[in-house]
């Protein structure tokens, strides 16, 4: 794993309330200078201790639009902290980030680790909407016909926060501590394919051994519970999911760390979802 600071120096923010709009742009673009110095910081809380989840997601929205704005573009969403084995790490409340297209990796591709702090990979099953999902009644029905598409990730997780000291306001407002995506090739979203998913056995392989494995149903019970989760989370942000977009739905297994010089696999215990491969440098 690369190495890398302890932390940066940082300004402490007035701590006795919540941050003004000008301290939640403080943040935002300390976010910004440990990615791309990839130089991590204290906890948010060190620097801030009023920043509370609604700031947080204000940070995260804040780097979207710089994101954007630098020419970036959204790909789709990410559900984290949805599985019990990720809630055993001690943060227990799912929570949301964004995928742009500089994070994808195709299958087969490299991930640089060098452009990464502390980087964990993660075997995930993913979405590829086929129609508009929206609202605060949303249900697994609903999900389950507005998915197009099913395929294999390995979601790269890093983290701007240093030794991955985080509570749940670091990881939000560090975009759910968003850092590759590694895409496999999508299948049809049959009713079969549906309906197995929960039973589905993903298991992730480091130079040919298999390090991690789990099931579909770690994931809320039911991983289309998991796009009706975050179609309603995000109704009550304002948002949606929209037709094209790619939605990960949280890792089955906690996350391994990443190996410079690897050849990583993610593979379906069925064989219903084509295996992916990627090479870490």
């Amino acid at each position: 794993m690369q190495r890398h600071d302890t932390a940066a120096p940082a300004a402490v923010l007035p701590a006795s309330r919540p941050p003004s709009d000008g301290g939640l742009s403080e943040l935002a673009a300390l976010l910004r200078q440990a990615e791309a110095t990839r130089t991590p910081l204290p906890p948010l809380t060190e620097l801030c201790a009023g920043l509370d989840r609604d700031g947080a997601y204000a940070v995260q929205a804040i780097n979207t639009r710089q994101r954007l704005a630098r020419g970036d573009r959204m790909v789709g969403r990410k559900a984290g902290l949805t599985s019990l084995p990720m809630q055993q790490l001690g943060l227990r409340e799912p929570h949301f980030g964004v995928l742009y297209q500089s994070m994808v990796v195709n299958d087969g591709g490299t991930v640089l680790s060098g452009e990464l702090i502390a980087p964990r990979v993660e075997a995930e099953i993913g979405f590829v909407m086929g129609r508009a999902l929206a609202g605060s009644a949303v249900t697994v029905d609903d999900a389950n016909a507005a998915v197009a598409q099913v395929l294999l990730t390995a979601e790269v997780m890093d983290n701007r926060i240093a030794d991955w000291r985080i509570g749940l306001v670091d990881t939000v407002a560090d975009n759910a501590s968003a850092g590759r995506i590694v895409v496999g090739q999508p299948v049809d979203a049959t009713p079969e394919l549906l309906r197995s998913l929960r039973d589905e056995c993903l298991e992730l392989y480091v130079d040919g051994r298999r390090v991690a494995l789990g099931l579909g149903a770690e994931v809320f019970g039911d991983l289309l519970e998991a796009v009706a989760w975050l179609a309603r989370t995000l109704h009550a942000h304002g948002r949606a999911l929209h037709p094209g977009e790619l939605l990960l739905t949280g890792s089955v297994h906690a996350g391994v760390p990443l190996t410079p010089g690897s050849r990583l696999a993610v593979r379906s215990g069925t064989g219903r979802l084509p295996e992916l491969t990627v090479t870490v440098r």
